[in-house]
C-alpha cells in the first residue's frame, strides 16, 4: 500500500475541515478525490505535503510506505522525493524568468533525481527544444506538462495532482489526464470534475463537508452510484451527450461553524428524512463500494429541464471583423472575417481552444480593442469607430463577467460598494443607486441582507464572488452580457448554478448573453446557439442541439468527442 490514511482529522482552531478520513491508495493506483469547493479536499492534500498553515492541527495517521506524514515537521527529504505535487496553475510552480531546462536541472539537483532534463520532457511528451524556452513561450497545456515533469524529478512514490486541468480547454484536459494515467505512479488527483476523471482513474472518493460520502471503483460509478451527492455532482457535470437534463445541486455546502448534527448533506438532499437530520450515517461497505447514506439504495437527483422560449431582435451585430497582432518577429491573424448576431433573450456560446480568437473577439465586442477591419453595432449604433465619451456611453450598455472570481473584485471593497461602482461611473444619482444595487444582487441569486452586502470578497465562496461579478455587470442595466470563461474556475455544481442564473437573466430581462468557453459540453447544455471558432475563423454555428447531434466540421466533432463521456 503506497498511502494509508486512518482517521485523518484537520482542524483550524475550533473548526474541523477534514473529519476522520480513512482512505488507501495502492501501488500504482490512481484515486480521484472529488467534491465541491469547501469540502476539505485542499486541506487534505496540503496536509500530505506539509503545506498547511501553522494554525492547523493534524490528528490521525497518514502513512506513506513507512513514512508518517501527519503532523510531520521535517520535510527536507520527503517533499519532492517521497511525495510531490502538480499544482493547479502551472505558472504558480514555474519561474517566469528562467528557462525550462534550468528549472528542471534545479529540481533534479535538489531532490537527487537520476534522470536528465531532456528525459523528463520526453516522459511528458514534450520536445527537447523546449528546454530553451521560457514559460511564457509555451501554451497552457505545455506548461502543465512541464509542471508534471518537475514533480517527477525526484521520482516520488506518490504524486498529488491538485486540479491539474482547471482553466485548460477540453481537448488539452483529456490529454493531460491521459498523460497522468500513463505514468504508472501512485496518484491522488484532487478535482471537482467527477465525470471527466472517470475514464482515467481507478477509484473515486467523494468528499462532502469534511467527510467521505462515497468510495467506489470508477468503472462502476455511473451505473451504481449510491449517494445522492454523487448523483448530484454527475447531474451538474456539463457533457455534450447527456441523456438527462443538466442541473445544479440546490443550496451550498455548510460553513464549518454551521455543520448539521446528522447527515451533513441532508439540508440539500431530495431524499432526506427525519432520521437523516438526527443521525449521521457511517461509511458502510457494500460489495466494492463504501457509502455514507441511509438511502443508498435510492440513487436519484431530480432536475428541471430548460424550457423553450422565443428570442428578440438582434442587439449586437458583428460584420466581417478581422484583427491582426503584429510584433517585431511575426504577424498573427487572430480574427479572420467573423460575422455574428446576438439576440435579446438568448445565450450564444463562443467555443474554441486556447488561441482560437475567442478572447480577442470578446474584447472587440466590449470596445476594449479596435479591430483591424470590420464593424460592431450595439442596438444599431456603430461601436468600432467611437472614441472617448461616445464609446463609454455604448460600453455602459455591455456587462462583463470576468473569468477569475478571485482577481475580479477589489479585496478592500464591500459587496455593496463593488456593485455600486458601475453606477457611480455611469453618473446615476445617489438616491437611485441603493435600490438598483439590491435589485442587481437579488437578480444574481445572492441574499440582499445588510450583513451580506457589508461582506468583503475574502468572506465569500468562489461561486458567491462570481455572482457578485454578475451583479456588477447587471447594475447599469445592460442589453448585452459577456461572460468570458465565467465558470471555468468553479466546481461543477456552482458552474451549473451560474449557468442557470444566466439563463434566468436572459429570459426575464431579455438580455443577450455571449458565453465564451472552451468547454463545448457546457455550451451545449447552457446555450441556445453555438459558434465554433478555430484559428480566428468561424468553422461552424447553429442551434446547440443540432450541433451536438450532427456536427458538420471535423474540428467540432473533435471538441464534441472531448466533451463526451460515458459518465453521465
Amino acid at each position: 500500500m503506497t498511502l494509508s490514511l486512518r482517521d485523518l482529522t484537520i482542524s483550524y482552531g475550533a473548526l474541523t475541515a477534514v473529519d476522520g478520513i480513512s482512505l488507501d491508495v495502492a501501488e500504482g493506483e490512481i484515486v480521484a478525490l472529488v467534491g465541491e469547493s469547501g469540502c476539505g479536499k485542499t486541506s487534505l492534500a496540503r496536509a500530505l505535503l506539509g503545506l498547511l498553515p501553522r494554525t492547523a492541527t493534524v490528528a490521525g495517521s497518514a502513512l506513506l510506505h513507512d513514512v508518517e506524514l501527519a503532523g510531520r515537521t521535517d520535510w527536507k527529504n520527503v517533499r519532492g522525493r517521497e511525495v510531490a505535487i502538480v499544482p493547479q496553475g502551472a505558472m504558480t510552480g514555474l519561474s517566469p524568468v528562467h528557462r525550462i531546462g534550468a528549472q528542471l536541472s534545479e529540481m533534479l539537483t535538489l531532490h537527487g533525481g537520476q534522470a536528465e532534463p531532456a528525459q523528463l520532457l520526453e516522459r511528458v511528451g514534450l520536445q527537447h527544444a523546449m528546454l530553451r524556452c521560457h514559460p511564457h513561450e509555451l501554451s497552457g497545456g505545455q506548461r502543465q506538462r512541464v509542471a508534471i515533469a518537475l514533480a517527477l524529478a525526484g521520482e516520488p512514490r506518490l504524486l498529488i495532482a491538485d486540479e491539474p486541468t482547471t482553466g485548460l480547454d477540453a481537448i488539452t484536459q483529456r490529454q493531460i489526464l491521459a498523460l497522468l494515467a500513463d505514468l504508472g505512479t501512485s496518484m491522488l488527483i484532487v478535482s471537482h470534475d467527477l465525470a471527466g476523471l472517470i475514464p482515467y482513474v481507478d477509484r473515486v472518493a467523494v468528499m462532502y463537508a469534511g467527510r467521505l460520502a462515497e468510495v467506489r471503483p470508477a468503472r462502476t460509478l455511473t451505473a451504481e452510484h449510491a449517494h445522492p451527492y454523487t448523483a448530484g455532482l454527475l447531474t451538474a457535470t456539463p457533457v455534450a451527450d447527456r441523456q438527462v437534463p443538466w442541473g445544479s445541486i440546490p443550496g451550498s455546502a455548510p460553513a464549518l461553524d454551521l455543520l448539521p448534527s446528522g447527515c451533513r448533506f441532508a439540508p440539500r438532499c431530495p431524499l432526506a428524512t427525519d432520521r437523516c437530520a438526527d443521525e449521521a450515517p457511517p461509511l458502510r461497505t457494500y460489495e466494492a463500494a463504501q457509502v455514507a447514506c441511509h438511502h443508498h439504495d435510492k440513487p436519484t437527483y431530480p432536475v428541471v429541464p430548460r424550457g423553450d422560449h422565443l428570442h428578440g431582435a438582434p442587439v449586437v451585430r458583428v460584420r466581417n471583423v478581422r484583427h491582426v497582432y503584429r510584433t517585431r518577429s511575426r504577424t498573427v491573424e487572430a480574427l479572420r472575417g467573423v460575422d455574428l448576431d446576438l439576440h435579446a433573450g438568448e445565450i450564444v456560446g463562443l467555443v474554441g481552444e486556447s488561441g482560437s480568437g475567442k478572447s480577442t473577439l470578446a474584447r472587440v465586442i466590449l470596445g476594449l480593442l479596435r479591430p483591424s477591419s470590420g464593424q460592431v453595432e450595439i442596438s444599431g449604433e456603430e461601436l468600432t469607430s467611437r472614441r472617448g465619451r461616445a464609446l463609454r456611453r455604448l460600453q455602459q450598455r455591455i456587462g462583463f463577467v470576468h473569468q477569475d472570481p478571485y482577481d475580479a473584485l477589489h479585496p478592500g471593497m464591500r459587496v455593496a460598494s463593488l456593485v455600486d461602482e458601475p453606477l457611480v461611473l455611469a453618473g446615476i444619482p445617489r438616491e437611485q443607486r441603493a435600490g438598483r444595487v439590491r435589485e442587481a444582487v437579488n437578480a444574481s441569486g445572492l441574499p440582499v441582507s445588510d450583513e451580506f452586502l457589508h461582506r468583503f470578497p475574502g468572506q465569500l465562496s468562489g461561486g458567491q464572488r462570481q455572482r457578485v461579478s454578475i451583479a456588477r455587470a447587471l447594475a447599469a442595466d445592460p442589453i448585452l452580457l459577456v461572460a468570458d470563461e465565467a465558470t471555468s474556475m468553479l466546481d461543477v455544481s456552482t458552474r451549473a448554478g451560474i449557468a442557470t442564473t444566466l439563463r434566468t437573466l436572459a429570459v426575464d430581462q431579455e438580455l443577450a448573453v455571449l458565453f465564451v468557453t472552451h468547454d463545448l459540453g457546457e455550451a451545449v447544455q447552457s446555450c441556445d446557439r453555438i459558434v465554433v471558432l478555430r484559428n480566428g475563423t468561424v468553422v461552424e454555428h447553429g442551434p446547440s442541439a443540432d450541433l451536438a447531434r450532427s456536427p458538420s466540421h471535423s474540428y467540432t466533432a473533435q471538441l464534441l468527442e472531448a466533451a463526451r463521456t460515458a459518465a453521465v
